[in-house]
């Protein structure tokens, strides 16, 4: 099972720096709560084409360890609901939430997309490298839509196969490639579409992806702890990512939609 981590608190705690204080806040924690290429830094370049209000309501699914979604709410002072399947990270997410004092707007549940009730139409919503382990991406897409209100934005930060090349497994999402569906960046755009999205911007970020990658893990990286340290054979994992980034074999696209009022 790729996403099996256990004790995830525990294991945070002895990365990052002694102290409560430290460990209470989104800077301590940006390296380590966001599990995508890019971090707190492609979340910013998500929020542009967001356009958040403190009124909205954001839908994150597939939100991990809830890095991206108290970022956006703590950028935009709106309220963040996460799902995700995966109990460990929710729960994990839930008390990093509670340990930055953001309880009271950003909240996570364990589940898939499809068991959460439709009850509440969010303004918003956005996925950051999640379909790669979704094989009917239409579908799923099609439950993301349902929850949203009429004319919502939705944001992906996704990763596509560009090449047929084959892939060095493991990878962040899959460990042996037995979980992974990965798709052409045209067959994602076509998937999101017909799952009753209009689009509005759909853009490379390969190339800034790869410069993030040598930064954070490759050529400089920075000091202190990071992602890699806290996943099972994360910096394998994380090297055969961004090693396929650069040679072609995969790409990641960043995408805004809005919701079809029919």
């Amino acid at each position: 099972m790729t996403y099996a981590e256990r004790d995830l608190i525990a294991t945070i705690d002895r990365l990052v720096p002694q102290g409560a204080s430290e460990r209470s806040t989104l800077e301590a924690l940006q390296y380590l709560d966001h599990y995508h290429a890019g971090g707190s830094q492609a979340v910013e370049r998500l929020l542009d084409t967001m356009v958040l209000s403190p009124s909205d309501t954001v839908l994150d699914v597939g939100s991990g360890l809830g890095g991206p979604a108290r970022q956006v709410a703590a950028a935009s002072g709106c309220q963040v609901t996460g799902v995700d399947i995966t109990e460990a990270y929710v729960q994990a997410a839930t008390e990093l939430t509670d340990r930055c004092g953001l309880s009271d707007r950003v909240r996570f549940v364990h589940g898939d997309i499809a068991d959460l009730m439709p009850d509440q139409s969010f303004d918003a919503g956005f996925t950051m490298h999640v379909q790669m382990n979704i094989e009917a991406k239409r579908e799923w897409y099609a439950e993301i839509a349902r929850r949203l209100a009429p004319g919502a934005r939705f944001a992906v930060w996704e990763v596509c196969r560009t090449s047929g090349t084959e892939l060095s497994w493991p990878m962040p999402w899959s460990m042996d490639g037995s979980d992974s569906h990965l798709a052409t960046s045209d067959a994602l755009r076509d998937a999101i579409l017909g799952a009753g999205f209009e689009p509005v911007e759909w853009v490379d970020e390969t190339a800034w992806a790869i410069s993030w990658f040598d930064t954070a893990f490759t050529g400089h990286p920075r000091p202190g702890p990071n992602l890699a340290m806290l996943i099972e054979d994360g910096f394998t994992r994380m090297l055969n990512f961004a090693g396929a980034l650069a040679d072609g074999a995969l790409g990641v696209r960043r995408g805004a939609f809005g919701r079809s009022a029919g």
